[in-house]
């Protein structure tokens, strides 16, 4: 598991994401975009056993992961009591908003979309990153 972000503010005081991302060119998108949260990029079969350990602040997923789709990952997490109330966003290549509202998404964003676009997403569903007692912007 990789954290990423700023290096001048502790990982611990920054809201925790969980992302699943298969692309690699995506990866380094999302991970700049939000440098200024906690980050972890996670296999699909990871972030569940991660999600109930360590209650992310959100989950971030792509549809189309090897092994199992995203939007059954969003199920088997708002399914289970321990992490039912993490925010799910659902972050894909795949036009799929009213399935992933089926799922128990709690946003979807189409890719590619402008870099704004998931930034206003994050800080809407968690708020801002947290940085010694004031805000940041991702």
């Amino acid at each position: 598991m990789a954290v990423v972000g700023s290096d001048n503010v502790e990982a611990s005081a920054r809201p925790l994401i969980f992302v699943v991302e298969p692309n690699p060119f995506m990866a380094e998108m999302e991970r700049s975009i939000l440098r200024s949260y906690a980050v972890e990029f996670l296999s699909p079969e990871a972030v569940v056993r991660a999600a109930v350990s360590r209650r992310p602040d959100l989950i971030i997923a792509e549809i189309v992961l090897r092994g199992r789709d995203g939007l059954a990952l969003c199920r088997e997490l708002k399914a289970r009591p321990e992490t039912a109330a993490i925010p799910f966003l659902v972050f894909s290549v795949v036009d799929a908003a009213a399935e992933a509202a089926e799922a128990g998404a709690d946003a979807f964003l189409l890719k590619p979309s402008e870099r704004n676009a998931l930034a206003y997403e994050v800080r809407r569903l968690i708020g801002p990153p947290r940085t010694q007692g004031r805000e940041a912007t991702p």
